[in-house]
Parts: structure tokens; C-alpha cells; sequence
């Protein structure tokens, strides 16, 4: 018995020893990386740190380096790459769109995918319906604010309530949208769905920035809008909403603002999907299972940043679509959801946040231990 416990006190002590010398190679490797970047960041936190976050020189080349090799994929990625990047632009505005309303709220939806159902629907059936040749600088702010204002029929009802109750009204919102496109399938299309949406372009690199640079401006703007005074008070209401309300706040009117931030990029990723398949129907646009990829994907990269959901979406879909891709489906999506649970037990502030703050540590100056 005391063998075997001086044996795992030994290997206790091996595999600390171990961590502790790779912990210091890190930060060796990080103070070295760190000053050269600085002056870059430095700069940076001077014109925009107050909006957008401070940043030391690892997480400066973190942001930029993956910016720099979204904006220049296609000049070195594959085709099929480049058609999976793609794809994980539009995913990316949903995961933030979700996270600025659930992860910051802590009011958890299981019905976001009504609102993108809603704006690529909209789009196809006023094409459908109403005119063939309409121009998408009408279709697209119209599907827009359509999913707007789906999205506020939703919210002034159920965001008095709370924890599970939310949760449900949302999920039943779904099904609801989902069951509605059968009865009305004159205008909808019914299973088969819409297939007379034009696509944005055939030419596979102009198309992927076509989705990359709308998915930019939202992680910008919903970034900016996270590191406000709303942002803020979200976190407040996630923490204690009844703290909020006794300070003289309207937890409410906060809660019904969050639904307005996350329904217009929703109806925006709605619209880029809709235009990207040419197409709509219901199985693709509105089922619940978008809804549970979007919160896989926030809890992927780490829910209430906003940056988190965004990669944790390209390594979602990077994963599902381009890594695994040869595999059958069956052996895919276990492999996919193992990891999804993996995170969620051994990192459940997600791998980007894990990611960020590790490098916050180890680009302390002078720090070596």
C-alpha cells in the first residue's frame, strides 16, 4: 500500500515538475515574442484600447495574425478551404449574434434560428411572391428588419420570465415558425422550400469576402456595443438582475435591447445564407439543431466575448466540414460533440478565452515563473 502510494506521489510530482518546466519555456518563449509586438499594441490601445480592449503584444498578434489570414485566404488556402471558411463567416454572425443576447444575459435561447429563418424567408418569398426581378437593396433591409420584428414579438412576452421558462418560449417559437410553413406553403413553398433566390456570385473568392467582410463589421460592432455601458449591465443582469433593477436600472428594457442587437446580425447571417445557397427551406433554415450549433459554438470559444463564439464557429464548422470531412457522418458528429463536452468540462470558459488569458500571462514583461 505504501508503494503504491509513494508511486502516485512520484508520478504527482513528475508530471508538476513537468508542467512547471513547460510553463516557464512559455513565458521564456512569451517575453521574448511580446516586446516585439508591443509598440504594435501599445499604439493600438492608444487609438482604440478604450473601445475595444487593451491588448498586449501576444494578443495584438493573435487578432491581427488571424485577421491578416482571413483577409488573405484565398491567395493560400485550398478550394475546398476557402469553401469551408466561407460557410463559417455566416455561422461566425450567428454564434455572436447569440451570444450578445445569451451568453451576456445569461437568458439562455433555444430559438435563434427562427429569427435567420425569418430574414432568409423573407427574402425568398418577396422574390417569390412578389417580384422575380426585385432588387436586394430592397429584399435585404426588408428581411432585416422582418426578423427585427419577429424578434421583438418574441422578446416583449417572454423576457419577464426567466431560467427555464425563457428558455422553453423560445424553443417553442421553433417549432411554431416551423410548423407554420406547411399551412402557408403557397407562399413558402412548403418542404421542398424556395429555389429562385439569386446568389450573390459564382466566383468562389469574391463570394467568400461577399461573407467576410459583413461578418467584420458585426464582431466590430457587437465587440464595441460588449465593451460599453450595455454590455456592462447584460453582464450585470447575467450575475444579479435583481441587483440592476435596485439600482434604479430596468433590467427589462436591457434585456429587450439585447434581443434588438442579436435579431438584426441574425436577420443579416440569415440573408448572407440564403444568398449563399440560392435557396431556402425549412429543414435547412429553421430547425432547432441551428440553434444548438450556434450555443455549441458560443461554448466552443467561450460564451460573453463575442470573439470567443467567432472562432469557436470556424473551428465548429472547420471541424464538421474540412477536418473530419472524409469520415462518416455518424463517426463525425460523435467525434464533433465529444469535444464539444470535453470543452465543456475542462474548459468551460471555452478554448479561445483559455487562450486569450494564457496569453495575457505569459506576455507579462519580466516574468519568468
Amino acid at each position: 500500500m505504501s508503494s503504491e502510494t509513494d508511486r502516485s506521489t512520484g508520478s504527482t510530482r513528475v508530471l508538476g515538475d513537468t508542467w512547471r518546466s513547460v510553463d516557464d519555456g512559455l513565458r521564456s518563449v512569451g517575453n521574448r515574442i511580446n516586446p516585439v509586438f508591443q509598440p504594435l499594441a501599445d499604439g493600438y490601445n492608444r487609438l482604440f484600447g478604450a473601445y475595444f480592449g487593451e491588448m498586449n503584444g501576444l494578443q495584438f498578434l493573435l487578432i491581427f495574425g488571424s485577421l491578416l489570414g482571413l483577409l488573405t485566404a484565398p491567395f493560400w488556402g485550398t478550394f475546398s478551404l476557402i469553401q469551408t471558411m466561407t460557410i463559417a463567416c455566416i455561422w461566425a454572425v450567428f454564434a455572436m449574434s447569440w451570444d450578445i443576447q445569451s451568453g451576456y444575459t445569461g437568458y439562455i435561447s433555444f430559438g435563434h434560428s427562427v429569427l435567420s429563418g425569418v430574414a432568409a424567408y423573407a427574402t425568398a418569398m418577396l422574390v417569390y411572391n412578389v417580384d422575380p426581378e426585385m432588387s436586394m437593396a430592397i429584399t435585404i433591409p426588408l428581411s432585416i428588419l422582418a426578423a427585427l420584428a419577429v424578434g421583438m414579438l418574441i422578446a416583449l412576452p417572454t423576457l419577464r420570465l426567466s431560467g427555464p421558462y425563457f428558455s422553453l418560449i423560445t424553443f417553442v417559437a421553433v417549432l411554431i415558425f416551423y410548423r407554420m410553413i406547411r399551412p402557408f406553403s403557397e407562399y413558402t413553398g412548403g418542404e421542398t422550400g424556395i429555389q429562385t433566390v439569386s446568389v450573390f456570385t459564382y466566383d468562389p473568392l469574391v463570394r467568400y469576402y461577399y461573407m467576410l467582410i459583413p461578418m467584420l463589421v458585426v464582431a466590430v460592432a457587437l465587440t464595441f456595443v460588449a465593451r460599453s455601458n450595455i454590455g456592462l449591465v447584460l453582464m450585470a443582469i447575467r450575475e444579479n438582475e435583481s441587483a440592476v433593477n435596485a439600482a434604479g436600472l430596468d433590467a427589462t428594457k436591457f434585456k429587450l435591447w439585447s434581443f434588438v442587437l442579436s435579431s438584426i446580425p441574425m436577420g443579416i447571417g440569415g440573408v448572407l445564407l440564403v444568398h449563399y445557397y440560392g435557396s431556402v427551406d425549412p429543414t435547412t433554415f429553421v430547425v432547432v439543431d441551428n440553434s444548438i450549433e450556434m450555443i455549441a459554438m458560443a461554448v466552443l470559444g467561450g460564451m460573453s466575448s463575442i470573439l470567443g463564439p467567432l472562432g469557436g464557429a470556424f473551428l465548429f464548422v472547420m471541424l464538421e466540414d474540412f477536418l473530419l470531412e472524409g469520415l462518416p457522418a455518424s463517426a463525425r458528429w460523435t467525434i464533433l460533440w465529444t469535444i464539444i463536452l470535453l470543452v465543456l468540462v475542462f474548459a468551460r470558459d471555452g478554448l479561445f478565452r483559455k487562450l486569450w488569458h494564457a496569453l495575457e500571462r505569459y506576455g507579462r514583461r519580466g516574468e519568468t515563473r
